[in-house]
């Protein structure tokens, strides 16, 4: 398609390994191995620290026979303060692999087979611990439960539907428990089904959806290696910096976040678009068949979030670059108008089978009530609210607030407008142009959580080549990793400087100990 940095993609099973990579020589190797198993002891505390630090529910809590609040406290330190530890050394493997992974084809680097087995290894341990860095779990469980019931999810909160007595209920965050559901037909439709087939229980319904996620994870990793390849980067660097992210595996594993089906979907679904328009037009009849099937995927994921549409607009852009020497001046509209139809099948079919209505095209902003220190805008407009409310002019914080995101997303539109023309010409490639957009875009967005700037990440971590974007990633995800506590919820100043004062000694105390054992007989062994 004449992108810049495309590849041929004249993709086979085989070519998603790194035939091209320089083996590492055997002192380097050993070296990579030593942080691939610090990585697994970071997440094997995780996942024990889990199960008394994490985000357990209120029904069916396993500790609630244990006597006192003091020793629920202590044990709710102790446990967090280990699960910050393990943070702590995933993030320092994570952080000390880049080296390995190499930035260019013909550097010596680990291949993705060995990434994509410490992926593996990473993950394991927290397929079974308790949900980790947030509640919002138990919210996606009761959704499931209101429509599995028959009853509309965009009406009211679970609260209101389903009683505050109700077991699911009693979990769900406050802030979540009186707001109808911001997420679309396919994330409540999968929700739906974990609920008939657990029968609504809390535990199963958790490893359910932790299982769901993990299928997101292994889709978006496929499309990750190819689209890598694609792109002229090396698809372990793309493997390292997008899918052994710390925040992916704390927030889109530990915490099961909708997000890792949602960008499972639109990789994947990107991929595939891009496949199309390789075959085509020597291979009609399977470019069209592809272009379906990519842009259904891509309208899945943007059913489980809304954004996750954004990837429709660049896959149609390259759709009406490559049909311009045919249609002329009337590509563009004809590269929506298939896109839309297609769009269009996808949600009426979703409805259909799910029985879900289509209260979330409109419902979108319950979660913009929420003041989020990450959203510039937001933040922008409570300082002017602030300073407006102490210059005497009143208390105009949420008039000021509404302004703010709105030019944000307004600004956001016009940039994302300006890459889709950009796609059109050709000066950008399509994934490139996804990401970068996305990446605006939660900059510029009302709420951001700290795993958000993934929507951006995975797919430019198959495109971005450049250093000062990966120190930049590794720098916020190494940062970032730490500012959520174990539970997910606010605790009082003295625990939280108690459970990270502790997970920091504990910390140095190991550091030390390796060092000296690194010192004394360690760079002899590992030579």
């Amino acid at each position: 398609m004449g992108y810049p940095g495309s590849r041929s993609a004249e993709l086979h099973e085989d070519s998603l390994v790194d035939v091209s990579a320089a083996r590492l020589s055997p002192v380097a190797a050993n070296r990579f191995y030593v942080l691939r198993w610090l990585g697994v002891v970071g997440t094997l505390l995780m996942g024990l620290g889990g199960l008394g630090g994490g985000a357990l529910p209120v029904v069916g809590n396993p500790y609630d026979a244990l006597p006192g609040g003091a020793v629920m406290a202590q044990m709710l330190q102790a446990s967090s303060a280990v699960v910050l530890l393990g943070v702590a050394l995933v993030v320092t493997a994570w952080l000390l692999m880049g080296p390995f992974v190499g930035a260019g084809r013909a550097s010596a680097s680990v291949r993705s087979g060995e990434l994509l087995r410490t992926l593996v290894a990473w993950v394991i341990p927290l397929c079974l611990t308790a949900p980790l860095f947030t509640q919002d779990i138990y919210s996606y469980l009761a959704q499931g439960s209101v429509v599995r019931q028959g009853l509309d999810p965009y009406s009211a909160g679970a609260v209101e539907l389903l009683g505050s007595e109700n077991h699911l209920v009693r979990s769900v965050p406050f802030i979540w428990a009186n707001s109808p559901s911001p997420y679309g037909p396919v994330a409540l439709g999968v929700a739906a089904a974990i609920s008939w087939l657990t029968d609504d229980s809390i535990v199963l319904g958790v490893l359910a959806h932790r299982a769901v996620a993990l299928v997101g994870i292994a889709a978006a990793t496929w499309a990750l290696l190819a689209l890598s390849r694609r792109c002229g980067v090396t698809p372990a660097t793309a493997v390292w910096l997008g899918m052994l992210n710390p925040l992916t595996l704390l927030h889109l594993i530990g915490g099961i976040h909708n997000e890792a089906l949602m960008l499972g979907l639109v990789l994947v679904g990107v991929e595939v678009g891009l496949r199309a328009l390789d075959a085509w037009p020597v291979e009609r009849g399977r470019a069209a068949a592809l272009f379906i099937a990519s842009g259904a995927a891509i309208s899945c994921g943007g059913m489980v979030k809304v954004t996750g549409f954004i990837a429709l607009g660049f896959i149609g852009m390259a759709l009406a670059r490559s049909l311009r020497s045919r249609l002329r001046g009337w590509v563009i509209p004809a590269a929506v108008a298939v896109q839309t139809a297609v769009l269009v099948a996808s949600i009426s079919i979703v409805t259909a089978l799910s029985g879900i209505g289509l209260g979330w095209v409109t419902g979108q902003g319950g979660a913009a009530s929420i003041r989020s220190w990450l959203s510039i805008t937001t933040d922008i407009g409570v300082s002017a609210g602030f300073i407006g409310s102490h210059l005497g002019l009143g208390d105009h914080t949420d008039a000021m607030m509404a302004v703010t995101r709105g030019a944000g997303l307004v600004v956001s539109l016009a940039f994302m407008a300006r890459l889709l023309w950009a796609t059109y010409r050709g000066t950008i490639h399509p994934l490139g142009g996804l990401g970068v957009s996305t990446l605006v875009l939660v900059i510029l967005f009302p709420v951001v959580h700290p795993w958000y700037p993934l929507w951006a990440i995975l797919p430019l971590a198959a495109w971005a080549n450049r250093r000062a974007f990966r120190i930049g990633v590794a720098i916020y995800s190494a940062v970032f990793s730490f500012l959520v506590l174990p539970r997910g919820l606010a605790l009082p100043p003295g625990t939280v400087f108690t459970i990270y004062a502790s997970a920091a000694v504990a910390y140095a105390v190991l550091v030390a100990v390796v060092w000296w054992w690194y010192s004394r007989r360690g760079h002899r062994s590992l030579a």
